[in-house]
């Protein structure tokens, strides 16, 4: 497909209109497109410690594996965040993500995951997750005066079965479902030291279209050294039907480093 890069503003436009306007774990952010076979291995941390007027303490953290294959790759990401102002906790939440990925035809994936996620502070115990889905590369362009600078668009379309594990009281509430999980994003490479990403998630219940939830999260990173990133990012995620008596939208603002080795 041919793609004119002029047209990048009037999309990009798009996307920060959908994120303003909409307000999952988002496993788009983790995705990118190397071209070098093997193991690729990404770790960043993120440590907050405030005193005076308000006191806090917060660490977060995130490592991922990468391994390319000609046709199959696979990933592993673990991310956790915690926080704690004197004894009292304020976040506690992570996941663990695996997920294969089968080039089976040009532009398109069939890919295979599992997931386990918690988060205290809406009452989640545990989130399981198994599922498969189609994955189609709609623009996937380079430029020619700079192979450095690249932006592909990506849509996808899967099911998975969800089973959901609160603590509540007096009795837990456990839910097993299935959901269709589907997504478009874009990744806009804008040299070798800026890179900017966007992704849009809608899952809703098959048994209860009105069951559903969206997700959308942007990033933007920028080289400080070689290797060495500096990473900003926006993530809103909005639950139509929330189990507990809590609020059906998170809204989280991060920056951060990330270092990079392979």
């Amino acid at each position: 497909m041919n793609f004119n890069i002029s047209r990048l503003p009037l999309l990009l436009f798009f996307f920060l209109q959908v994120f303003t306007c909409m307000a999952q774990v988002n496993t788009e952010r983790f995705r990118k497109y190397y071209d070098k076979e093997g193991f690729i291995f990404n770790v960043s941390t993120n440590f907050t410690l405030k005193a005076g007027n308000s006191e806090y303490g917060a660490i977060s953290g995130l490592g991922r594996i990468d391994y390319n294959g000609r046709n199959l790759d696979h990933f592993l990401v673990v991310d956790m965040e915690y926080k704690s102002s004197g004894k009292e906790k304020i976040t506690n939440n992570g996941f663990v993500h695996l997920r294969s990925m089968w080039n089976f035809r040009e532009r398109t994936n069939w890919e295979f995951f599992i997931q386990r996620e918690y988060d205290e502070f809406v009452n989640l115990k545990s989130r399981n997750l198994a599922g498969t889905a189609i994955k189609y590369r709609l623009i996937g362009h380079t430029s020619k005066k700079d192979s450095a600078t690249s932006f592909d668009m990506n849509v996808s379309l899967g099911l998975m079965f969800e089973n959901e594990d609160y603590n509540l009281e007096p009795d837990n509430v456990i839910e097993n479902l299935i959901r269709s999980t589907n997504f478009i994003s874009f990744d806009w490479l804008m040299d070798k030291r800026l890179n900017f990403t966007g992704v849009l998630y809608y899952q809703p219940a098959l048994r209860d279209f009105n069951d559903f939830r969206v997700a959308a999260e942007t990033t933007f990173e920028f080289s400080i050294f070689e290797r060495l990133y500096f990473v900003f990012g926006v993530r809103y995620k909005y639950n139509n039907k929330p189990i507990t008596d809590v609020k059906p939208f998170d809204l989280t603002v991060k920056n951060g480093l990330r270092f990079a080795f392979q």
